[in-house]
């Protein structure tokens, strides 16, 4: 996984992993770290990453599968606040959740098929960034894009 230290430039060790009670639910709504209110994802899969050795939530992402349509769909996608910006203290939060939705659409046989639907600010943003294509009022990256988001971000590494 490729997360970065932002000031010494170190690659960081993370996991991304499921949040499955509403124990961990509860916790992050708590947590002032979330705009959102993730408690609303959980008939989504709902995963988060964190530094291997902590235990503080840097990001989430919630996913939804979508077999007739063979894609995953990103429902929603959050770094936590004291992530974000310039001066951010770890790079490729967003990226890595990113990486690992598009490994579980090649998982799941779907090519890399992912979607999103973007707040209108971000549409440059998803494009530039990561390759998103524009696809009505979805985006969504396929075989090749995706491939490389997961070199990118995830590199070989089993997630």
């Amino acid at each position: 996984m490729n997360l970065i230290n932002n000031k010494t430039k170190e690659k960081l060790k993370g996991i991304i992993e499921p949040i499955e009670d509403d124990e961990e639910f509860e916790k992050i709504k708590k947590n002032k770290q979330f705009a959102f209110d993730w408690t609303e994802e959980k008939e989504n899969q709902v995963f988060r990453i964190r530094l291997l050795e902590q235990e503080e939530t840097l990001g989430l992402i919630s996913i939804i599968d979508f077999p007739k349509e063979l894609r995953i769909h990103i429902n929603l996608i959050e770094a936590a606040k004291s992530h974000r910006g310039k001066e951010k203290p770890i790079l490729n939060i967003v990226g890595c959740l990113i990486g690992f939705t598009c490994k579980q659409a090649f998982k799941q046989k779907y090519d890399g098929f992912v979607s999103l639907v973007p707040k209108t600010q971000l549409i440059d943003y998803y494009q530039k960034k990561y390759g998103f294509l524009l696809v009505g009022i979805q985006m969504a990256v396929f075989r090749k894009t995706a491939e490389s988001i997961i070199q990118k971000y995830i590199g070989n590494e089993e997630v």
